[in-house]
């Protein structure tokens, strides 16, 4: 999971959360967010706009972001059961597959 920042508001948002499946459905969903949003705002919409389609991920690769770094996003990992796994700007290549779409989707932009 991972953000696009810093865009001009539409519809009331200012960035796009992306979700990455890297497992056998490859599968990526852009969902409208608000930058000011918060963790357990993260959670429900992965819960009310993600769950349905790819389930309860084993494990995550998340970036540095405050949000994901968080008690809250920690706790809710913990009690589903979810392995974070927390990736440094020093190691791009362990989230490559979603840096590359984030590039795509800026361009598209």
């Amino acid at each position: 999971m991972d953000f696009v920042v810093k865009l001009p508001i539409s519809r009331g948002y200012d960035s796009i959360l992306i979700v990455t499946d890297h497992n056998c459905m490859k599968v990526v969903i852009l969902l409208p967010y608000k930058e000011e949003m918060g963790a357990l705002d993260i959670a429900k919409l992965y819960l009310k706009q993600v769950f349905p389609f790819v389930g309860l991920p084993e494990w995550v690769i998340l970036d540095q972001d405050m949000k994901f770094t968080s008690q809250i996003f920690k706790g809710i990992c913990e009690l589903l059961k979810v392995k974070q796994n927390i990736s440094s700007s020093y190691h791009p290549q362990m989230d490559g597959q979603s840096e590359k779409m984030n590039q795509h989707v800026e361009t598209a932009l």
